[in-house]
């Protein structure tokens, strides 16, 4: 019986757990990534379309064969490198680089940091801004696919359905509640990453090495761009 009740139990743990997740990991990685990025400041929103996006895919797949969460992690860590990279490369080449938000000439009053307008320099590099939000709108959105298939099959595991979309809100909220009490706290980035890799290393797998090189890698990237 105990055993029965703690199976008939797991999937609603793994949705609180999984809707947590998704949503403290959304606004981590907005703030996160809008301060790391200077050019995605004024594109916060590219972050948060990203993360619904990656999350309803990962749903529509969670009766697939492929378990997709195992990617979570790699790719997390992997937007995160590339958001430290394009810090770092851009102000080495400020000089030779440019990054174009359109028809800038026609309102340089209005200025976004990182991009501003500048009079045509044929020795500058021009990368359009939809190239760098593009990057990062697909490595974010891959990076919450596996999250939403663990939500996805917690789901069709309960048979409750307004049981399973209360526990789902409440896991949200809470998500949603942490990170905002870590900010109040002014907590700095290495602590809001903490239990993002720890949650995604329990649906991923404690025990291996990839994902537990993916968390740490993770961890020291945050403390690196801190």
């Amino acid at each position: 019986m105990n055993d029965a009740a703690g199976a008939a139990r797991r999937p609603l743990l793994d949705l609180f757990l999984v809707s947590f997740l998704i949503l403290f990991f959304e606004l981590a990685a907005i703030r996160w990534f809008a301060s790391t990025v200077v050019f995605l400041t004024f594109f916060t929103n590219i972050v948060l379309l990203a993360s619904f996006l990656g999350m309803s895919v990962g749903l529509l797949a969670a009766r697939g064969s492929r378990n997709l969460v195992q990617a979570a992690l790699p790719l997390a860590m992997l937007s995160l490198a590339a958001a430290i990279a394009t810090h770092l490369l851009y102000w080495h080449w400020v000089d030779q680089v440019t990054i174009g938000v359109g028809n800038q000439h026609t309102s340089p009053q209005l200025i976004y940091f990182g991009t501003e307008y500048r009079l045509a320099d044929p020795s500058r590099w021009v990368i359009p801004m939809w190239v760098v939000g593009g990057a990062f709108f697909a490595l974010i959105a891959l990076a919450f696919v596996g999250l939403g298939q663990v939500m996805g099959r917690a789901f069709d595991a309960i048979p409750d359905r307004v049981m399973a979309y209360s526990v789902d809100v409440l896991g949200s909220l809470t998500g949603i509640a942490a990170f905002a009490a870590m900010s109040y706290f002014e907590l700095p980035p290495t602590i809001w990453f903490v239990p993002i890799a720890l949650l995604m290393l329990r649906f991923a797998g404690w025990r291996s090495p990839v994902q537990a090189t993916a968390a740490a890698a993770m961890l020291i990237l945050v403390a690196i761009g801190a």
